[in-house]
């Protein structure tokens, strides 16, 4: 449902009673509602939603490992799949999506393994959808092969190659693992050990049931797996297998075929043997650095069927098994969801930023100095042994999207919780408290290693390959997901948190210090200028898209030290002043992600609030910020939230995701930004009048 906007008051460049009132009202009450959304020791969090294949495979994975689901998580799990449910009865990669042959599998399968008939209500249409494809679940991409393998509903042969041997490769070749993209890279270890495994779940009378449900008039035992390889349904694909990677597929299958020779069979299973055992110390050092939670649930759940396989009893697998539900969210209203991440330290590093803007217009300094404590013990402070066996960047001095738990820090996480502490610092001073220039030059120290060669900065890491390797994404259905890339967001993120760490605590800093951070900040103002689009625009990654990306480019380029009337800002204004609607509001199509063709859509308040931050960093026209501004403050509901709208969120250009604090917290950082901004202006009139 679209939210109620009343028609806008006409505007001078004066900001005049009416829209002030407006403003500082609403102001208050988004700030009200973040401290009602406070956490007890000082953080803030919101659940960060996805689609229901997370919990499609926990129940995959709980059935295989044998670990109980209670009757009550059970109906929770029914209902989240029920909420989740697309119109015609399958389901897809978000609410908007159309139906994928992978998710709606993956659903049916859990819920019949949950104990649902195969006509009950909830998914009898799933089925009938299942039935149309052409040869039924045969086509499903390579993910939802693995997992139905291991269900014992695919045959392992027709299953691409993910194999262990991959890690023997010299870490120079592009194709080592180590060069992949970092959550790819840890997905197809924990693919590749299981692949190496060819475990199957024991057959039961619901094995043979599904395997008539997924494959309707065929006979499972004569399907000839091998061909099924690189069947895969259409409407599920982003990225079809490329020519180069089928042959290396057909490569591969070459290999596993020539295993079984005599003349090999004995020293390739010696070397299989050999690597699965190193796959799994490997995986055993990702579990005690991230607290056995893993880098995501996505990589987590492959982990801990590689250790119940081998061990029920193991102690790592016990500990990650407790571990797996701090990846879940869970009540009577939505059901039960797995989050594909935890947001506390970029939810809290933002919020930081929205309350430190607002000081001016209300009483923030409660929540601001619970949030900052909060903050300041979530930096990593020492080193992991043998991070760079695991192809890993030092994580000390870095910040987590999650929390330091976690144990793999974000460039942009970093570089925001680095701007957290400072733009809350005169609070800390109002305390008598100094800025922590210790834990900022350490951030600072992190973040140099996140910088790619052309002057941008990856997420986790800089990009170690210097082509790219999107031809061997083997996913499918997502993009650029094989490779770190240079992110307008991470890189901008990083140029204001180094411009202000140099500002702040360039005196703490080593003059070589110093030097590589006037480098860095040099490079990325740089690099920013060039990918900026001929319209003005940036390109988003992380958010959608364009609107997103260039917030982040003109902040990005304001804190190197640009000035507003730089003719690539002023570009960026304009861009924002012609794509503004009618009503005041922006809004843009998800679909942009997919085609990189821009297109509105209805006014939105988490991209009101994104356009209205570029449009006051940028210097854009202050009758078109006062409409902004005014229309923000008119989509807020009474008690100080914003309504929940489309998804705003995405990554590998698909996968949408909804970020629940994001309608909290980036509308009253816009509003704060903007009534400084029109107050500003309306004192010069005033003065020059």
């Amino acid at each position: 449902m679209q939210p109620q906007i009343r028609p806008a008051s006409p505007h001078t460049r004066v900001l005049d009673q009416d829209l002030d009132t407006a403003l500082v009202r609403a102001i208050r009450r988004g700030v009200g509602k973040l401290e009602s959304l406070q956490l007890e020791d000082g953080e803030w969090e919101g659940e960060v939603v996805w689609c229901p294949m997370l919990a499609a495979q926990y129940v995959l994975a709980a059935h295989i490992a044998d670990l109980p689901i209670s009757d009550k998580r059970r109906e929770r799990i029914f209902l989240h799949f029920e909420d989740t449910q697309l119109p015609d009865g399958t389901w897809g990669l978000h609410e908007h999506s159309p139906p994928y042959l992978f998710v709606t599998a993956l659903v049916y399968v859990a819920c019949r393994v949950l104990g649902k008939d195969s006509d009950d209500r909830l998914i009898a249409r799933a089925r009938a959808f299942i039935s149309e494809q052409e040869g039924g679940a045969l086509s499903i991409p390579s993910w939802g092969k693995m997992w139905l393998s291991l269900m014992n509903l695919y045959g392992w042969e027709g299953v691409a190659p993910v194999q262990p041997e991959a890690w023997v490769i010299p870490e120079k070749v592009p194709l080592h693992p180590a060069n992949y993209y970092c959550h790819t890279r840890l997905i197809y270890m924990g693919i590749a050990s299981l692949y190496g495994r060819r475990f199957q779940a024991p057959r039961t009378p619901l094995t043979d049931a599904l395997r008539e449900e997924l494959y309707p008039g065929r006979e499972y035992s004569e399907i000839r797996w091998r061909e099924q390889r690189l069947n895969l349904r259409d409407g599920d694909l982003f990225a079809a297998p490329t020519k180069t990677l089928r042959a290396l597929y057909f490569a591969c299958g070459a290999f596993e075929a020539a295993r079984e020779l005599p003349v090999v069979h004995t020293a390739a299973k010696a070397l299989r043997d050999k690597m699965l055992v190193q796959l799994k110390e490997r995986i055993r050092w990702e579990l005690r650095t991230t607290d056995h939670t893993c880098i995501s649930p996505v990589n987590g759940l492959l982990n801990i069927l590689t250790l119940a396989i081998d061990d029920k009893s193991d102690p790592d697998l016990l500990r990650a098994v407790e571990q797996l539900e701090g990846w879940f969210w869970e009540d009577d209203d939505e059901g039960f969801r797995v989050t594909g991440a935890r947001s506390a330290t970029w939810d809290t590093s933002f919020v930081l930023q929205t309350l430190s803007a607002a000081a001016p217009h209300t009483d923030v300094a409660a929540p601001l100095a619970r949030g900052a404590s909060w903050l300041k013990t979530q930096q990593i402070k020492e080193s992991f042994p043998g991070f760079r066996e695991a192809y890993r960047v030092d994580p000390k001095g870095g910040f987590c999207f999650a929390g330091v738990w976690h144990g793999w820090p974000v460039s942009d996480c970093t570089a925001e919780a680095i701007s957290g502490f400072i733009a809350s610092e005169e609070q800390e001073k109002k305390r008598g408290e100094l800025l922590d220039v210790e834990s900022i030059v350490s951030g600072a120290e992190f973040l140099l290693q996140c910088q790619n060669h052309d002057g941008g900065f990856g997420s986790y890491e800089a990009r170690k390959s210097r082509f790219s390797l999107e031809w061997l994404n083997p996913a499918e259905m997502f993009g650029d997901s094989m490779t770190e890339l240079s992110y307008i967001e991470c890189g901008a993120s990083c140029l204001v948190s180094l411009a202000e760490a140099r500002e702040r605590c360039g005196h703490a800093m080593t003059s070589g210090l110093r030097a590589r951070v006037d480098v860095a900040i040099a490079k990325a103002r740089d690099w920013l200028l060039r990918e900026q689009n001929e319209d003005g625009t940036w390109d988003g990654a992380w958010g959608i898209a364009y609107i997103y990306g260039t917030m982040f480019g003109v902040r990005g380029l304001r804190a190197a030290g640009l000035p507003q009337s730089h003719p690539a800002i002023q570009k960026s204004a304009r861009w924002f002043e012609r794509v503004q609607r009618a009503d005041g509001g922006f809004g843009e199509h998800w679909e942009v992600c997919l085609d990189g063709e821009y297109r509105t859509a209805a006014s939105h308040a988490t991209q009101t609030a994104w356009a209205l931050l570029g449009m006051c960093w940028s210097g854009a026209n202050e009758t078109k910020i006062a409409h902004a501004a005014d229309t923000l403050a008119a989509m807020q509901e009474a008690d100080g939230d914003w309504p929940k709208q489309e998804m705003v969120g995405v990554f590998f250009h698909t996968a949408l995701l909804d970020y629940r604090l994001y309608r909290r917290y980036f509308p009253v950082w816009a509003l704060s930004v903007a009534r400084t901004r029109l107050q500003d202006s309306t004192d010069r009139e005033r003065t020059e009048r």
